[in-house]
């Protein structure tokens, strides 16, 4: 507010004019004798006080641009905000193909509802899982707590129990521990929600298989789940092999046959582990077995899936001459998936063969060297790319998560590998994810190589989380 003093009474030609105004009653004498239209007398008691704020406010408003030198600054989102638009660009729509079904269901959802705090939860863990942030840790905790009461809410309603949306919400959850509990024989929650999830599918009936949406969650359930079981050691429950069965009619691809010989691995290690299965020579057989009909299933692959050998010049990044290049990163993957579960199967053989089939352990030797090259070759694009381009040798966002899909690959070869050569190979490319990607667990994976490789390889699988990153 500004204090004006006391203000003039005279009538504003006067004023203008700068006459001293008569201020007679029948009208101003001054403007009579100019012939001008006379608008009359001020009240004294009027403006004395003036409000200008306004004007203050635009002045100072003024004088901040002016003495400004920097642009203004942009509106900072949430975490919450930033990890659902990474979750969705980077994951989604860059990185798996297991997804696609998501957003569509999230757009006729609630915005408040159970499968969008699901969403929440998952983006903000893997925030934290790529960053090791400990603030996004506690946020993605508080996250998963509400979506938890949210979708057990929504269960107990049956008409919303036996939803699409549901069924999503809970394969979400799972997602969450698998990025969030690294340790599948220490955590109960890490089979809780796929077995909960499996009984769902079982109270659908044959519901769940009729919508072509129903059939890929179901058919991404029973992926899951057996890779869930593969990491706990434990056999492959028989409600899933009943779904596997149901499916069987409407899915048929390489990565769901795939997925049906590893059902078999995984009963094979859990009946090792619980010694159901004692005899030596039986289960290098029965490894035997499973990686011939591997063997077989790759040759049915269609023939872009094949590899393109680069040759180029020497390189640290470079293991021999030349390296593999594929169509993209989901057949890079499913060629590596293939090379890890023989490798395993092959290390069953080495292990358990008797002196008499000395034979067969030879052919796991032979079958072994060239697996692990194999791997190495088709690792070599991923972390080249960065320097080829010329760029600040830091990883892309996309291309960090392709890489830790690499690395349990990448420690199988070098832990069942004989050649020395290749074991240091794999620890220093390792290495250098850590530094270009700013992936601290290959860092942790690189030293468990170095100094401790008996590990076992489901053990380093769940470290990385690469159940939550599977094309």
């Amino acid at each position: 507010m500004v204090f004006l003093g006391k203000p003039s009474s005279d009538c504003l030609p006067c004023r203008k004019r700068k006459l001293r105004c008569d201020l007679r009653r029948s009208g101003c004498g001054q403007c009579q004798r100019a012939k001008l239209l006379c608008h009359g007398y001020r009240n004294p008691n009027e403006l004395i006080v003036r409000d200008e704020t306004i004007q203050t406010k635009q002045k100072a408003l003024a004088r901040n641009v002016e003495l400004s030198s920097s642009p203004p600054q942009t509106l900072q989102l949430s975490w919450e905000v930033r990890a659902r638009e990474a979750f969705f660009t980077d994951y989604v729509s860059g990185f798996s193909r297991s997804y696609d079904d998501l957003a569509p269901l999230l757009g006729q959802t609630s915005a408040t509802g159970h499968l969008a705090a699901s969403v929440d939860a998952v983006s903000v863990a893997l925030m934290s899982f790529r960053s090791n942030a400990p603030l996004l840790r506690q946020l993605a905790k508080e996250k998963y707590v509400a979506a938890l009461q949210k979708t057990g809410q929504a269960l107990r309603i049956p008409e919303i129990s036996a939803t699409d949306e549901t069924l999503q919400s809970v394969l979400l959850l799972d997602l969450y521990e698998k990025l969030v509990n690294q340790n599948p024989l220490s955590s109960v929650a890490w089979m809780s929600h796929v077995v909960g999830a499996i009984s769902l599918v079982k109270s659908y009936g044959d519901r769940i298989i009729v919508t072509q949406t129903g059939r890929r969650l179901a058919t991404r359930l029973a992926m899951t789940l057996a890779i869930s079981c593969g990491a706990a050691r434990t056999r492959i429950p028989e409600p899933l092999l009943s779904l596997r069965e149901d499916l069987s009619f409407l899915v048929g691809d390489t990565k769901w046959d795939f997925t049906a010989i590893v059902v078999d691995v995984v009963n094979l290690r859990a009946d090792i582990a619980s010694l159901r299965i004692t005899s030596s020579s039986e289960v290098a057989e029965l490894a035997k077995k499973l990686d011939r009909q591997l063997e077989s299933l790759e040759t049915t692959l269609p023939p872009f899936w094949a590899a393109q050998s680069v040759s180029i010049s020497a390189h640290p990044l470079l293991f021999g001459s030349s390296y593999d290049a594929y169509q993209d990163h989901f057949v890079t993957q499913v060629r590596n998936a293939f090379r890890t579960v023989r490798l395993m199967l092959n290390g069953l053989i080495q292990k358990h063969c008797p002196p008499e089939m000395c034979g067969l352990r030879n052919d796991a030797a032979n079958v072994i060297k060239v697996l692990t090259e194999q791997i190495c070759a088709a690792v070599t694009p991923f972390v080249l790319s960065g320097d080829q381009q010329g760029m600040d040798g830091r990883f892309s966002s996309l291309q960090t998560l392709q890489c830790y899909t690499l690395i349990p690959p990448l420690y199988i070869a070098g832990q069942l590998s004989s050649n020395h050569a290749l074991r240091n190979w794999a620890v220093y490319v390792m290495d250098h994810m850590a530094e270009a990607g700013r992936m601290k667990i290959a860092k942790d994976v690189a030293n468990i190589l170095r100094l401790t490789p008996e590990v076992d390889y489901w053990q380093v699988y769940s470290m990385v989380g690469c159940y939550a990153l599977a094309a």
